[in-house]
């Protein structure tokens, strides 16, 4: 009986303390913001060749974002006359990039009640924190269905501007707002802003595709009505 118990919790224990997905980061906002360092840190042609990549980052120079979704590359930017590219070659370089290899995600619904921003930062963190996610280092994680509002952001930095802030880094470019259209969504949550580029206000970092790929860009504020799903990563890969 001693030892079947024994087992038991052996056997729980090793199934709370599942291997995490680990996320790698290149380049420093802290350096770009206090040395300007807008250089090309990553290309995204060498990291495509990796299985199942998920992404986030800063494009060279700042001029516009990068969103790769399982391999699929959307880089978005402003052109001269303020409307909206997407470049899916794959062919941009960042100054800021996050990145994951996920082969595998879990599937929870989110909650009619679960709202607002807050709320959803909230939700991620405890079901992180219920299936053992990661208590300490950065996750990435996936939103998938219909929201209900989403205003969005994408920066174009100006060349002769010397002085970077983080407030000039997210009103430069172009912004807008969609209402109820089906999106995917690729998302670091980390409890150490830095760590995912983004301001100590938020513990998230999202960028989302709509779903005829003609908006890839930062989400800055979403409504939520019970029609997305959040994906968490199940397992390391092989």
């Amino acid at each position: 009986m001693i030892v079947s118990v024994a087992l038991m919790i052996l056997l729980a224990v090793s199934c709370d303390n599942r291997e995490v997905v680990n996320v790698t980061r290149v380049g420093e906002l802290e350096k770009l913001i206090r040395d300007g360092d807008l250089t090309t840190h990553a290309k995204l042609k060498e990291l495509t060749a990796q299985p199942n990549l998920y992404a986030i980052g800063n494009t060279t120079n700042n001029e516009g974002f990068i969103t790769v979704i399982n391999g699929k590359c959307y880089a978005s930017s402003v052109d001269t006359a303020r409307q909206l590219m997407i470049d899916s070659s794959c062919n941009s370089e960042a100054t800021l990039l996050l990145y994951s290899n996920v082969t595998k995600w879990k599937q929870f619904e989110i909650p009619a009640d679960i709202v607002t921003l807050k709320q959803l930062e909230q939700f991620i963190s405890n079901m992180a924190a219920k299936y053992n996610v990661s208590k300490t280092a950065a996750f990435c994680f996936r939103l998938n269905g219909t929201a209900a509002a989403i205003n969005w952001h994408v920066v174009k930095w100006r060349a002769n501007m010397k002085e970077i802030t983080y407030k000039k880094m997210h009103t430069l470019g172009l912004t807008g707002s969609l209402t109820n259209e089906p999106v995917e969504v690729i998302g670091f949550y980390s409890k150490e802003s830095k760590e995912i580029f983004v301001h100590q206000e938020t513990v998230l970092n999202m960028h989302f595709v709509n779903h005829d790929h003609s908006i890839a860009a930062r989400i800055e504020d979403i409504k939520l009505d019970g029609r997305m799903k959040l994906y968490l990563p199940e397992s390391s890969p092989e």
